[in-house]
């Protein structure tokens, strides 16, 4: 089984408009609303590729019941808890003239200890040895991401592994708690904010890399993650980007991920993730489900003629000879 985990959903709000004039009137082209989180988001890319996820989390309001409906809707299992307060809204304008993206987010509701046990108590009794937890997404205010590490530690006595896709401010204040998940995705933006510097060459990622595996146990196919890879440079140590930009860098303890998951990334007892071409997934199941094209009028009745005229000349030279 795999359970998602969306501690902040929201509702997504994404407005397409033709050159972002700052301090200017701006045409809205297009406005779309769509259930967010992470993790939801995980969920629905699991369900997509033939998994049955469960998503788990807070609801906060009535947008978080809309969600869980929405879920539900989708074949989706939820076990989501409902908070005091509101889903926050996050909006996205998309700029067609020059493809940049501008993301405003909102902070979402805070949290109370009662609402973080009962989710905890809630993920024990569905958790089974050899399932996978993925904690994806932001922290609710206060921010403290002391539950991430809480649910890592909860899943480790239940023989789980740990899927984490956080911001790098989260990602240090779970390694300063002690916190090992199995695996850890972190992009370009991300890493240079836990690491307080521009990541502008691929030795400066290398580096932050090698560093965020020195503080936890990364491994690779059971050997430590650390030193010369098979090129002599140490590229062979670090795993292969799989995402715009530069990629999202991903560093666990070398588990066998399900043949599929995360979008179709494939473990086997490695490290190295490689996502699946989606377009090529897509463009396959497109190919499966495309319409037959109607037949030209008396396109029929002439390829019958022509078989039945081929098939009497057959005949009569079986019959001369």
């Amino acid at each position: 089984m795999i359970i998602t985990v969306t501690l902040n959903p929201a509702i997504d709000q994404t407005i397409e408009i033709e050159g972002l004039r700052i301090g200017d009137t701006n045409r809205v082209l297009a406005n779309r609303w769509d259930i967010g989180g992470k993790g939801i988001n995980v969920a629905r890319a699991l369900k997509e590729l033939g998994y049955e996820p469960l998503a788990a989390g807070f609801a906060p309001g009535a947008l978080g019941r809309m969600i869980e409906d929405q879920l539900f809707d989708s074949g989706i299992g939820c076990e989501f808890v409902s908070v005091p307060g509101e889903t926050r809204t996050n909006i996205t304008i998309l700029d067609r003239g020059s493809h940049a993206h501008t993301a405003l987010a909102a902070p979402g509701p805070p949290v109370t200890p009662d609402a973080s046990r009962a989710l905890s108590t809630r993920l024990a009794r569905r958790l089974r040895p050899g399932s996978w937890l993925v904690l994806a997404g932001s922290v609710p205010p206060p921010g403290e991401p002391t539950l991430y590490a809480e649910l890592v530690e909860l899943a480790a006595r239940h023989e789980c592994f740990t899927a984490l896709d956080a911001d790098g401010p989260v990602v240090q204040r779970l390694l300063e708690l002690g916190a090992r998940p199995t695996l850890l995705k972190i992009n370009e933006q991300e890493l240079e904010r836990l690491m307080g510097a521009p990541m502008r060459s691929e030795e400066a990622v290398r580096a932050a890399a090698e560093w965020l595996q020195g503080r936890g146990d990364a491994r690779r196919g059971g050997h430590a993650r650390r030193g010369r890879g098979r090129r002599g440079d140490g590229r062979g140590a670090l795993p292969r980007a799989a995402a715009a930009g530069r990629g999202d860098l991903r560093s666990g303890r070398g588990r066998r991920l399900p043949r599929g998951a995360a979008a179709g990334a494939r473990a086997h007892g490695r490290l190295a993730l490689r996502a699946a071409p989606r377009r090529r997934v897509l463009r396959r199941r497109l190919l499966r489900q495309r319409p037959r094209l109607p037949r030209r009028a008396g396109a029929g009745a002439a390829r019958g003629r022509r078989s039945r005229g081929t098939g009497r000349a057959r005949r009569g030279a079986s019959v001369g000879r």
